[in-house]
């Protein structure tokens, strides 16, 4: 279960602008941008570059995923006052997930690149399940977008 790829491959084109691929054509960066995405993480090195693609890739859905529900809640919160809660809620979930999500995996690229060794072991198995699983961050993403978004509009 990856969520991360499938909006990469329709958003591949900016993304790869932002992290500055070389590819020739269109499909060229798009396979690059899947490949750097979807790296084992054996090797530190491409285990910091997995996250850091994988937190531009959301900054991304970020930005699409604001603009897209401002530009529905907006428009009911003018016309539909009695369903301006439901689309402030939506709309904080949509924003704050991603965002959330970005800032994991830059946190944990900058951790792979900056935090010494000694701190911490790229060969121990909780610290390979907390920098490669994907479940437990999107649990933790998932309740805190609810929290904030519940937040948010009482």
């Amino acid at each position: 279960m990856d969520l991360v790829v499938a909006p990469a491959r329709w958003l591949s084109e900016p993304i790869a602008r932002l992290l500055g691929f070389d590819g020739k054509t269109r499909q060229d960066r798009r396979a690059e941008l899947i490949e750097y995405l979807t790296l084992p993480g054996d090797d530190i090195d491409d285990l910091g570059l997995r996250h850091m693609c994988r937190s531009t890739v959301w900054f991304v859905i970020l930005g699409v995923g604001f603009v897209a529900s401002m530009a529905v809640a907006i428009p009911v919160s003018l016309l539909a006052e009695e369903l301006t809660d439901p689309a402030y809620f939506v709309s904080g979930l949509l924003t704050f997930f991603p965002f959330f999500m970005a800032c994991l995996h830059g946190t944990k690229a900058l951790i792979v690149h900056y935090l010494p060794e000694r701190w911490w072991n790229p060969r121990n198995r909780l610290w390979r399940v907390a920098m490669l699983a994907q479940l437990p961050d999107l649990v933790v993403a998932l309740a805190l977008a609810y929290l904030v978004a519940a937040s948010a509009i009482s």
